[in-house]
């Protein structure tokens, strides 16, 4: 059963949006894909009806849908994630922040949202910040390189090129560490390092 395949029929989406339930009085256990009645959606549901409004451009009703998640199940993480990164392509960082402290809340152990918010603090230019939230994203989750390399970044973009590097040689080879603090340090304004650091990653074998 293609779950995606079908929520993205226009008419179901319509249904969803307006938690219509059956009326007929028989109990029936049967999910509504496979012949029950159509029943209040589940979470899950709900943010996935929000993804496919979204990826049609139906941006206002995907929003409408992802609030309507978050009100009637607080701090589910699912709806904040897909939630603060609508608002983020709305270039709507500060809001998206709101949505993502809130979850974090209600599940503060849970590393992708601390991941988001650091990135939505980079965004509005608060880098320490960032690099906190990064800092806790790994923390939480050490296996994930994607942390790592995020708060790699934030201690390269305060300008912390040491710190920067020690952390990207976790996750990347040596050359490609020193091309990324390269581009931070360039990213600065700092010309006598990033030629430093690309002069290491000509001369450093993998």
């Amino acid at each position: 059963m293609n779950t995606l395949r079908l929520l993205s029929t226009s008419a179901l989406a319509v249904l969803l949006l307006a938690g219509c339930s059956s009326t007929e009085p028989a109990v029936d256990d049967r999910d509504y894909f496979d012949g029950g009645a159509l029943k209040d959606p589940q979470p899950m549901t709900l943010v996935l009806t929000g993804r496919v409004l979204k990826s049609q451009g139906r941006l206002v009703e995907s929003e409408a849908v992802l609030r309507r998640t978050l009100r009637e199940h607080p701090g589910y993480s699912p709806a904040a994630v897909e939630l603060a990164e609508l608002l983020v392509k709305d270039e709507r960082a500060g809001e998206a922040t709101l949505v993502l402290e809130r979850a974090i809340i209600s599940s503060p152990g849970e590393a992708l949202l601390h991941n988001d918010l650091g990135m939505c603090h980079l965004l509005s230019g608060r880098n320490r910040e960032a690099g906190a939230a990064f800092e806790r994203a790994r923390s939480l989750d050490p296996s994930d390189a994607t942390y790592t390399a995020n708060l790699a970044m934030a201690h390269g973009i305060l300008g912390e090129y040491d710190r920067a590097f020690e952390l990207y040689v976790e996750v990347l080879p040596r050359q490609e560490a020193h091309r990324n603090v390269a581009r931070l340090a360039q990213a600065r304004g700092d010309d006598v390092r990033a030629d430093s650091e690309r002069a290491l990653a000509t001369s450093t074998s993998e």
